[in-house]
Formats: C-alpha cells, structure tokens, sequence
C-alpha cells in the first residue's frame, strides 16, 4: 500500500513540474521505529539524502526531454519512474543514471564544506558523509534496477542486440541479487535490512524480465517512428533467405543503423534497409515473413 502526494510546482521551470512523490506505507513504520529507538534525525536525514538522490535522476531526465511520472520513496530507498522504455539514447540513460550518485558526491562536498566552516560538528559530518558515500557506492553495484545496473544495460546495447542487452542484464540482476542476499545471511549475525533490499532487487529483476518483450517493442516502435542520426554507425547483417523476419528482428542494436544482407538463390547478396524490415512488421503486418520474400 502506499499514499500519493502531489506537489505543486510554483512555475514550469521546476524539475518536479508534473512529477507525483509517493510514500510507501511502510516507510511510516520505520519513521516510528526511529522515534521509539532516538535514531529519527539520522533517519529523516538519510531520506532526505534518497530524496535528494532520486530528484538528481529527475532534474538530468527532464531536462534531456523524458516523460518523468513519479517518485516514490521506499522503506529502503527510492525510486524515479519513467516512461521511458528502451526509447532513448543509451548515453542518455547513463547519464540520467549517474546523476543520483554524482548529486550524493556533491552532498559530500557540501558536508565538508559546513564542516570547514564550524557549522557541523565532527560526529554528524562523518554521519553525513558515511551515509552519502555508502548511498552512492550501492546504488553504482551493477545490478539492474541500481543506477550501475542501468549503465550497465546501456553499455551493453551498445555492443549487443537490444533485446540480448535487456536478457543479459536482467539475467545478471538475478546473480547479483542473488549472491547480496547468500552475503546478507551468510555471516554469523544476518543483516536483516540488506536480505530485504536483495530480495527487493531479485523481484525488480523478475518483473523486468517478464516484461522485456514490451520493452524491446518499445524499443522497435520508437525505431519505426523516428530516424537513426545520421552519425550512428552502419551495421551489415548477413542473413539467410529462409530466416524468419521476427528473428532478424531481434539481431537490432539501439546504437546503429542496420543493412540486411539477404542472400538469393543464385547467391547474390542484396542489401536491404532496415526502415524495409520494420516497415514489413508494423506496415504491411506481416510478421511471418520470410527475408527473401523482401527481395521476391
């Protein structure tokens, strides 16, 4: 269960222009939790870092043009929504990615800074500065949905097909949730909170995986309805005459416009645009094709 805030901007300019902060139901029991045992500042004060965190991936988002739909804080953490799904840049998913633990950085220059200064005291400034170097260092783990994960998918796209970048990842999510939670419970006193967070990120990873065809339908739309750039680089794919269109399809990368190479009969090769295939599957609606039928 969890509660939906709104917040009103006071003009468009504002990063959170539209965006909907929500509450998970929990996070109020770990607020009582920190009154009854005297911790309640240095909790309030590492929400305030998530929040400050997830508004970093918010403020590089919008303002690279990404529809941002809400940002929810979580008895663990928080997360920024989108809707943007495999239909954007790989360089601009890392670097919306990066934003949160570079803002993290940023928030430990300041904390030395007030130290310097004498406005903190040497206790709260290592609190302050501990608890935005561990935020950062986690969340750059490379497990899908961390910040490190999501670079990771992106980097993977660059050198993979789309949808074995998505397989590749996910599948590494499960192995990296995986072995966080065999560390959690595997010393002689468990770390019940970090067995929470791995068993969170495995079911991030679960569900993502069981939707990475919509994501990498996304990913073929938005291919269909808006040109490659004209710098990206040409990739020639050799394909057979016999080969199922909807194969061939999967053999796209987010990063590079592609030329099909379909062989005939008498063994010649004919080079085939990509914008031919795509228009053949979404176009024509014609997925049981087969690529020689393009050059018939």
């Amino acid at each position: 269960m969890s509660i939906r805030r709104e917040w009103c901007p006071l003009n468009d300019s504002l990063p959170w222009q539209g965006i909907h902060f929500r509450i998970h139901g929990l996070f109020w029991i770990v607020i009582l939790t920190s009154v009854i045992t005297g911790y309640f500042m240095e909790v309030i004060t590492l929400f305030v870092l998530v929040l400050i965190h997830e508004m970093g991936h918010v403020t590089v988002a919008k303002s690279l043009g990404w529809r941002m739909t809400d940002v929810q804080l979580l008895p663990f953490g928080g997360v920024a929504h989108t809707d943007e799904w495999g239909t954007v840049p790989a360089r601009e998913e890392i670097a919306v990615a990066l934003a949160g633990p570079f803002h993290n950085v940023m928030m430990i220059l300041f904390g030395y800074f007030f130290y310097r200064m004498g406005w903190w005291s040497p206790e709260w400034t290592n609190y302050f500065i501990h608890g935005n170097a561990l935020m950062a260092g986690f969340n750059l783990l490379p497990i899908y949905p961390l910040d490190g994960g999501r670079v990771l998918q992106a980097l993977f796209s660059y050198h993979l097909p789309y949808r074995r970048a998505l397989v590749w990842s996910l599948s590494g999510g499960w192995v990296g949730g995986g072995l966080l939670l065999l560390y959690s419970l595997g010393g002689s006193k468990w770390d019940l909170n970090l067995a929470m967070i791995a068993l969170f990120l495995i079911y991030s990873n679960v569900t993502a995986f069981r939707q990475r065809e919509f994501q990498y339908m996304r990913f073929l739309i938005r291919r269909r309805e808006s040109p490659v750039p004209e710098d990206a680089r040409i990739v020639e794919i050799p394909v057979q005459r016999e080969e199922a269109l909807t194969n061939v399809m999967r053999k796209l990368r987010k990063e590079s416009y592609h030329v099909l190479l379909v062989q005939d009969l008498r063994g010649r090769w004919h080079p085939l645009p990509e914008e031919a295939v795509l228009r053949r599957f979404f176009d024509e609606k014609k997925p049981d094709s087969r690529m020689g039928d393009l050059i018939a």
